[in-house]
């Protein structure tokens, strides 16, 4: 099922591989204030992002995995992202990433939270997880103020280029979330 949910002043829907070449032309745009802290790079071309979007479209299908685009006034502006679902262990991992010109105003806080509601209500997973570098202080924002809690620091464990970053688990169970 394909999801479209308004997240004011955003939308909210999945990345397909129709979108390669809009997601392209958001990497162009915004990729090298991105790629400090994701483990891809050099999204600029339609090729390079189709294997990307149908990597996740099958996962949809499999229910293993999804992506979202942000889209603010009908421009994509950044993602949402499930890259593992394990519906066996009732656990799922949300990353994001968000342009520059579109920080600030909220729209990855309540991306995240339609996210955990849906991984909580709709799919009845147990556990939410989020993982980032602790250079990252725009991402480890998120779980806090959401109430996620930090269970501890990975060593050296998320190739980012050719460098290998802690990574900080954050963990939410069912139980503990607002809906």
């Amino acid at each position: 099922m394909l999801m479209r949910h308004r997240i004011d002043p955003a939308e909210l829907r999945d990345l397909e591989p129709w979108h390669a070449e809009e997601l392209a032309a958001f990497f162009r745009r915004s990729g090298t204030d991105l790629y400090d802290w994701l483990p891809w790079e050099h999204f600029e071309s339609s090729e390079a992002t189709k294997g990307f979007l149908e990597s996740f479209s099958r996962g949809r299908a499999d229910d293993t995995r999804r992506l979202f685009g942000i889209w603010l006034d009908d421009v994509l502006v950044g993602g949402t992202l499930f890259p593992s679902i394990n519906l066996r262990a009732g656990t799922a991992e949300i990353g994001v990433f968000l342009a520059r010109e579109a920080r600030g105003q909220g729209i990855v806080t309540r991306a995240v939270e339609s996210m955990v509601d849906w991984a909580f209500g709709e799919r009845r997973l147990r556990r939410v997880e989020w993982r980032c570098s602790p250079g990252n202080v725009p991402s480890r924002a998120i779980p806090q103020r959401l109430g996620f809690t930090h269970e501890g620091t990975l060593r050296q464990v998320f190739p980012v280029r050719e460098d290998f970053h802690d990574l900080e688990v954050w963990a939410l169970l069912r139980d503990e979330w607002r809906s």
